[in-house]
């Protein structure tokens, strides 16, 4: 006697099979594919290296001609990074906006990192010293009988 209830479920995972050989199969591919490299993608990423700025922000001659050359290297075909490199083999590091991660330009990525680590640091130890300090109010020590005595005589003589 076969029960149709488990014959039909083992049938339902064996159908799933070939979708999960194709998953795994094409979801590599898919992932290789690099998108189409863009101007303005590019342009926030590299400076003029006439004024300094970014190039997205400069309307000087030399970032005409930055603009050019990326738009050439766009219709090679050419990836963002294959664009950045070409950039910084014609006119050096300079161009690019972001600290290379050696060196000095590393400095440039840690200190603000540890400055924020600090800030959290701080902001989290003066909270729990807080958190710990005794509060004023309900269970505040009673004053000794003559100070308050001399506290009302104060209070008195000042009332209109």
């Amino acid at each position: 006697m076969i029960r149709r209830g488990r014959t039909s479920a083992t049938l339902g995972r064996l159908a799933a099979i070939p979708a999960l050989v194709a998953l795994f199969t094409l979801a590599p591919a898919a992932s290789a594919v690099t998108p189409q490299a863009n101007l303005p993608d590019i342009e926030d990423e590299v400076m003029c290296t006439i004024c300094g700025t970014l190039l997205e922000e400069s309307q000087s001659p030399q970032a005409d001609r930055e603009r050019a050359l990326i738009r050439k290297l766009i219709d090679e075909g050419q990836s963002k990074d294959q664009i950045k490199n070409a950039l910084v083999a014609q006119y050096g590091p300079r161009v690019l906006a972001t600290p290379s991660g050696h060196g000095i330009d590393l400095a440039a990525w840690i200190v603000p990192g540890l400055l924020i680590a600090l800030a959290i640091l701080g902001l989290i130890l003066g909270a729990a010293r807080l958190a710990r300090r005794p509060r004023r109010g309900d269970d505040a020590e009673p004053l000794d009988p003559d100070d308050a005595a001399r506290l009302e005589r104060d209070l008195a003589s000042h009332d209109p």
